[in-house]
């Protein structure tokens, strides 16, 4: 798998937890409405991002072949039987406990996913200010799983 194909999974993945959280946001109401747009329009960012990624480093070598073929079959691997399960699935949770723990799965299994295709950009800082917002992502989805906000809601609550 070439470096353009690994971002592309990224663009991918990215763009999925956009419409995610746009279709949580359209079901929630009040600060939770506004929380679920604000990730949304986050992970639209980091789609672009990448896509940036990919046009800035189209002409280099390592873009186009992989020099690391372990590393390549772990990254496209572990987005195969972790990441694209969760992210294909089209149907969001009914409840609110369900929705916030498959997006902190999500986030996480990214996070892994993005660390390793850093090694293939020349330059990874893009990559890892990417993976710095999506464990800011991660501690903001943690914090609202424990937070008091769920205290009005049941394991069976609806957004």
């Amino acid at each position: 798998m070439t470096g353009k194909e690994l971002l592309q999974i990224a663009v991918k993945i990215e763009g999925s937890g956009y419409s995610y959280y746009s279709k949580l946001a359209d079901k929630a109401q009040g600060q939770l409405k506004e929380f679920f747009k604000e990730l949304a329009n986050q992970e639209r960012d980091h789609a672009h991002r990448f896509e940036e990624i990919m046009k800035k480093y189209a002409d280099e070598p390592s873009m186009s072949t992989w020099q690391n073929e372990e590393v390549s079959g772990y990254a496209e691997t572990y987005a195969k039987a972790f990441i694209f399960p969760e992210i294909e699935e089209e149907k969001i949770p009914e409840t609110l406990l369900g929705a916030l723990r498959k997006a902190i799965e999500v986030e996480k299994d990214s996070i892994i996913y993005y660390n390793e295709i850093k090694l293939l950009v020349p330059d990874a800082k893009a990559v890892e200010e990417i993976i710095k917002e999506e464990k800011e992502h991660l501690r903001k989805l943690s914090e609202k799983l424990q937070s008091e906000d769920l205290s009005t809601y049941s394991e069976g609550s609806m957004i």
